[in-house]
């Protein structure tokens, strides 16, 4: 009896034994909208649905109006929105123009590219193929700027190192050519297309500075901090070359360049002091950095620059001794006698192996027990109307006074130039 029955419910077509509807399954109208899909090609729904596509389907508030949710609103109205099937088709057929040479060609297969499944891993491929179809079609400029572009969206992609080579690469090109024929900066380039629209040196510095932001703790970020620095050099902007050098001394204590960046910073900054008239500050810098690079390298120095820098040192002692010098002389010759003294005595102490040296004792003698003309010139009214103003004065060359005293010392009977 069962058996029967069996055969009766198959015979039947009993729903027990026909395949079960799965929640999953797709229904009636899903398949087709999937075979009119399949039928229309990929530009039919710009909409697709993929676990590497970010892009966002509403925008609210002000953002609505931004140009790039207009131009991406319009691509899909058009039809030609995020698709990612289209995308891969033209990266294939990008590559396989790249392979045979035509990189012009395939110039335009990895813009479709970027434009059709943008924010993904695809796109950071197409980009970077991108850059390397202008680099080998010697579009420096576009290649330099696409190559920047991907480290700005990408700023881990695994190109970081090729990109860093290729701009350091294409800066020195541009410096090499900058040196060799000296293209004035507000000259447009109309006709080379491997050089920028304007000013061919800052673009090559501008690449330098992409290889070691991009890249801080790459192979080549001390590279690119020496090149262009020996550019500023090169071009006498010494100030600019002095940031730099004292950059890579900084930053990278363990770079191959270390002992140039001293030497080469050291004639920056003495090139960079103006005289005795302008500010001194870089001047004490440049001393500072002269015994510095005495001690640091001892071994590393051969005998021509050790003498270099030994002379450097004495060049600053003679500007140094000068500076002073010219202080004295202005308070000497507004009878600041106390204040000359003091300018006198720290040349003779300070730098006794300079020419003014023995000039500064001589005029410390002479003006030895010379009183200070006073800057009050009416002491009476001063002493009834403002008598803190005599204390502070006091105050003032008492402090004086000492100062002198440790700077300078001369024998009881006075008769001998001061002992330093």
């Amino acid at each position: 009896m069962v058996g029967v029955a069996l055969l009766v419910a198959c015979a039947g077509g009993c729903a027990t034994f026909q395949t079960p509807k799965w929640p999953w399954s797709k229904s009636d109208a899903e398949a087709k909208e999937s075979a009119l899909e399949g039928e229309l090609g990929g530009d039919a729904d710009s909409e697709v649905i993929s676990s590497e596509y970010t892009g966002a389907s509403q925008d609210y508030g002000f953002d609505y109006f931004k140009a790039d949710n207009i131009k991406r609103r319009w691509k899909k109205m058009v039809g030609r929105g995020p698709n990612e099937q289209v995308a891969r088709a033209a990266m294939a057929e990008g590559d396989v123009l790249f392979r045979g040479g035509d990189h012009k060609g395939a110039i335009a297969k990895y813009k479709q590219v970027i434009d059709r499944w943008p924010d993904t891993a695809l796109e950071e491929d197409a980009r970077w193929q991108l850059a390397e179809c202008y680099f080998f079609t010697d579009q420096y400029p576009k290649a330099e700027d696409e190559y920047d572009e991907l480290v700005k969206k990408y700023a881990n992609t695994k190109y970081l190192d090729r990109i860093a080579q290729r701009q350091f690469v294409i800066g020195q090109y541009w410096v090499a050519l900058d040196e060799k024929n000296h293209y004035a900066t507000i000259v447009p380039n109309l006709f080379d297309r491997s050089r920028p629209l304007f000013d061919t040196r800052g673009r090559a510095l501008k690449a330098f500075d992409h290889v070691r932001i991009n890249d801080p703790r790459g192979s080549l970020a001390d590279d690119s901090l020496m090149a262009a620095a020996n550019a500023h050099f090169l071009d006498r902007q010494w100030l600019d070359a002095d940031y730099f050098y004292g950059l890579l001394r900084s930053e990278y204590p363990d770079s191959e360049f270390l002992l140039q960046a001293h030497l080469l910073g050291l004639q920056s900054k003495l090139y960079a002091y103006q005289g005795a008239g302008y500010e001194g500050g870089i001047l004490d810098e440049a001393e500072i950095l002269a015994d510095q690079t005495l001690v640091q390298f001892p071994d590393q120095l051969g005998r021509e620059e050790e003498a270099r820098v030994e002379k450097t040192r004495g060049d600053i002692a003679a500007r140094q001794a000068e500076r002073h010098w010219r202080r004295a002389e202005f308070y000497s010759k507004g009878k600041h006698y106390s204040a000359a003294r003091i300018y006198y005595a720290m040349i003779a102490r300070d730098y006794p192996a300079t020419m003014l040296a023995q000039a500064a004792r001589e005029k410390y003698q002479s003006i030895q027990g010379l009183e200070d003309v006073s800057d009050d010139p009416f002491p009476m009214l001063t002493r009834v109307l403002n008598p803190d103003s005599l204390k502070e004065a006091e105050l003032d060359a008492m402090a004086e006074a000492a100062e002198q005293t440790a700077i300078a010392r001369e024998p009881d009977d006075g008769t001998a130039p001061p002992k330093f």
